[in-house]
């Protein structure tokens, strides 16, 4: 089973996580399953597949608008501020309600796409495509990616 895919079940069977893009590391429940970008690496991050830019980003769009418009829970509420911004209950439209998945499971989906793509170095910063900053979504310019997320320098 991937690292990405063990997250997955693992929230939705109601374990709680975090997720640090900066210092590369997933914690699962009590488990540090990524720690400064060191895991086991017996184990494959996400599955094999030709990624490029284009696909990583259509991918996070669509991945950010089922987080931004996700249910609320106290659980998800309680959480520490989160990299990226979603509604809250009384400003998801009736018709996004209908199909919108737990918060929790939401964020993981996303932040956990993400980190995995940066560690297994699949998104790599391209400044004439990105920015030099940071990368803003034409499509929703809520969603924003900082350019040290992706190339930490501390690590």
């Amino acid at each position: 089973m991937t690292i990405y895919k063990e997250l997955l079940e693992r929230v939705e069977s109601g374990e709680s996580f975090s997720i640090d893009f900066e210092k590369r590391t997933m914690k699962i429940g009590k488990q540090k399953i990524i720690d400064n970008g060191e895991y086991d690496t017996t184990r494959e991050l996400i599955v094999n597949f030709p990624f490029d830019l284009d696909w990583i980003f259509n991918v996070t769009e669509t991945l950010y608008c089922n987080y931004k418009y996700s249910l609320p829970s106290e659980r998800s509420e309680n959480k520490r501020k989160g990299y990226f911004k979603a509604y809250s209950m009384d400003k998801i439209p009736d018709e996004k309600l209908f199909k919108a998945e737990r918060r929790e499971l939401a964020q993981a989906r996303l932040e956990g796409l993400i980190l995995c793509m940066i560690l297994k170095g699949c998104f790599q910063w391209d400044e004439e495509k990105l920015g030099k900053w940071f990368w803003q979504s034409e499509n929703d310019p809520d969603l924003v990616i900082l350019r040290s997320w992706v190339e930490n320098k501390n690590i």
